[in-house]
């Protein structure tokens, strides 16, 4: 039997799997964002919570993996360049969310990037 998932529903379970993440329960946003993958694979949500998920455990690499094999989205490109600065490669990060800043120099990602650039760039 195949289920449907209704975009509203993903979009649901999406939120949730980031409030999980957010309150430590990496065990249960990893079940929900792989669940998101399986349900929706074509969409980006399920492989950046993934991602974010690897983050929160310290495995790097993983999470660079998943979000390197995502379509080059601002939201996609947005947490690569996070997973670049955990990684040490600076000069890869910085290029990376100078690309999503000058696709979105007025949105939400373009927001987010240049905050990590300015606190990367505090860090020197």
């Amino acid at each position: 039997m195949t289920v449907e998932l209704e975009s509203e529903d993903a979009r649901a379970l999406a939120d949730l799997g980031f409030i999980a993440l957010s309150r430590g329960l990496d065990r249960h946003a990893a079940a929900i964002f792989e669940g998101l993958q399986a349900a929706r694979p074509n969409e980006e949500a399920g492989f950046i919570g993934r991602a974010l998920v690897d983050l929160a455990r310290g495995d790097v690499e993983s999470a660079l993996r998943i979000l390197r094999a995502l379509p080059p989205s601002d939201a996609a490109l947005t947490f690569l360049g996070m997973a670049l600065i955990r990684h040490g490669d600076k000069a890869e990060a910085r290029d990376t969310l100078g690309e999503v800043i000058r696709n979105d120099p007025d949105g939400s990602h373009g927001a987010t990037a240049k905050a990590m650039l300015a606190e990367l760039d505090s860090t020197r």
